[in-house]
């Protein structure tokens, strides 16, 4: 018989909720959706928002700084929403999810935070060409 999900400790929640390939597989898992309104500053204010929007809009042609961005950002979401370390937090993502469904999950999540600034991407695009 499997634990239920109240006596679970936070690994085991982080495992059940993030593990596997649920949050590749599905663009609206509740888990990347209230990633998106942690990015949009719907957990943190108006600040943090225009924060994460200035860096995205500085670097979303860098792939290695908008990875270590998401990486940081998902943990500090993950680490707020099952109220432990960071460090911890980074731990249980890393053990729940596949070295490989992890590198993919950073590419969707990195696509998410562009989300963001969309617009600005466009217009830069275009002024480019």
């Amino acid at each position: 018989m499997s634990k239920s999900y109240s006596n679970m400790n936070i690994k085991e929640q982080i495992a059940h909720d993030c593990g596997g390939t649920q949050l590749i597989d599905d663009v609206n898992h509740n888990m990347r959706r209230f990633f998106r309104c942690w990015l949009d500053g719907s957990y943190n204010g108006e600040g943090h928002y225009k924060m994460n929007c200035d860096f995205i809009k500085k670097h979303h042609n860098n792939h290695r700084a908008m990875r270590r961005f998401v990486i940081n950002e998902f943990t500090n979401f993950i680490a707020l929403e099952y109220e432990c370390s960071h460090g911890h937090a980074q731990s249980c993502i890393v053990s729940a999810i596949s070295k490989e469904n992890l590198e993919r999950l950073n590419d969707l999540l990195i696509e998410d935070a562009k989300d963001l600034v969309e617009d600005y991407i466009q217009e830069q695009k275009e002024e480019s060409e």
